[in-house]
């Protein structure tokens, strides 16, 4: 196990976290639990955060989280890699820093030209509203997967993971991986979002033939297999995994694994071989942040499937790291 190696690529962001008032959000345009996308006067507004001692940081985007979820789950057994794109800033040297301390390999590429991911949460009495800047974490390219300090650890690695916004910024590189990642390496994704399935479902169906664990929630599951039935609209989960199972599959890659996780409700696990199985969710979590919790189930998933191959237990594993994710702030391992 000590040799295991897990990859995950996605786009990095650095969360800020902060207890604001009202003219905060007035001065720099926000709306009461709203998301802003962020233009250049936000950048007062990441610095005074990201200086200011009473915000609390922390490394995310979706990728990330799983990657951070999959070391702690891992614990000091194994590798965990994380690809990602920032900006020559402090932000990303921040990130870089954070993700060492947690003893997951940063292996970014830095983009001169932009600015480094940051989601700014601000909350006040009960609300939060969110401001997001994606940068430098929506500029990786297929050329990037060639630099040798990624190529190498890509081409050794036993698990690569990818985020479904991928498709949507640079499909090229969800391809490329998918085109050679060799059989005896697992291959997953995440869908990400409605709109990915939605809007991307064509560069998704080019890509599933070689996805061995699929995720996603139940909303985008039945996106991306009403987009598949040519907008007929699917509402049933268990029609939507039937119809992604109908996906082209090489009969030399073993059956595909499809998890879809429903909030509160339980977990739906399609094994490829006709068999779908329930595995309940704690109803008795205090849950005080859901965000990450999905990202928090892939990662603890693929940290135990890369090594067992034991969908059960490794979604047992995927379960009980979400559900101690809920509990805390943001998706944050060392909360827990």
């Amino acid at each position: 196990m000590s040799e295991v190696c897990l990859v995950f690529i996605g786009s990095p962001l650095l969360d800020i976290y902060a207890e604001r008032d009202e003219t905060l959000l007035k001065k720099f345009g926000l709306q009461k639990d709203g998301c802003l996308r962020a233009d250049e006067g936000h950048d007062l507004l990441f610095r005074d955060l990201f200086l200011s001692p009473d915000s609390h940081l922390s490394a995310g985007g979706s990728a990330l989280n799983a990657a951070r979820i999959a070391k702690w789950a891992m614990r000091p057994k194994g590798q965990v890699a994380f690809i990602g794109c920032v900006g020559c800033d402090e932000y990303g040297e921040w990130l870089r820093d954070q993700l060492m301390s947690e003893d997951v390999i940063p292996l970014f590429v830095k983009e001169p030209k932009a600015k480094t991911g940051v989601c700014a949460c601000l909350t006040f009495d009960g609300m939060r509203s969110m401001c997001t800047r994606h940068g430098a974490s929506a500029k990786f390219s297929k050329e990037h997967l060639y630099l040798e300090h990624i190529y190498s650890k890509v081409k050794t690695a036993h698990c690569i993971f990818i985020v479904g916004y991928f498709v949507g910024h640079s499909p090229d590189v969800v391809l490329d991986l998918a085109e050679n990642c060799s059989p005896s390496q697992v291959f997953s994704l995440s869908l990400s979002a409605e709109y990915i399935c939605r809007e991307y479902s064509e560069a998704l169906t080019k890509v599933m033939p070689r996805v061995d664990v699929l995720f996603g929630n139940e909303v985008e599951v039945k996106a991306f297999a009403t987009a598949l039935c040519g907008d007929r609209n699917i509402e049933a989960v268990e029609e939507a995994i039937r119809v992604i199972k109908q996906l082209p599959r090489s009969r030399t890659l073993q059956p595909r694994i499809i998890i879809v996780t429903r909030g509160s409700e339980p977990v739906f696990v399609d094994d490829g071989n006709d068999n779908l199985r329930v595995f309940d969710v704690p109803k008795d979590v205090p849950v005080v942040d859901s965000v990450g919790c999905g990202d928090a189930l892939a990662g603890a998933f693929l940290a135990s499937y890369v090594v067992n191959r034991g969908i059960d237990s490794s979604v047992k594993v995927g379960i009980d790291a979400a559900a101690k994710i809920a509990q805390v702030h943001g998706c944050n391992p060392l909360a827990i």
